[in-house]
């Protein structure tokens, strides 16, 4: 028997959310964070063009966290379950 993929929810940054409908949460069925990538690429072009590069790989201005854990590039292939909250927010800065 297949295992079940889990279904996590997906915080959408405030300046995206237009492009994915308005809301500020989506749900996407991915078993690690690599996996999310894609299936967003899939499902909501529009948005993960501005937060991944060509590769897949989140553009050096993205942070990803799994719940309250920050996820680095080199940790993609962290694993997801249903009950997690990805988390995708641009870096912010000034002067």
């Amino acid at each position: 028997m297949a295992a079940t993929i889990p279904k996590v929810r997906v915080a959408i940054p405030g300046e995206l959310r237009s492009l994915c409908g308005g809301s500020a949460e989506v749900c996407l069925a991915a078993r690690d964070v690599r996996e999310l990538l894609a299936r967003l690429a899939s499902e909501h072009p529009q948005v993960h063009v501005r937060l991944c590069d060509e590769r897949g790989e989140p553009r050096p201005h993205i942070n990803v966290f799994v719940n309250d854990d920050f996820c680095p590039r080199a940790r993609l292939d962290t694993p997801l379950s249903a009950s997690d909250l990805v988390t995708i927010l641009p870096a912010v800065s000034g002067g």
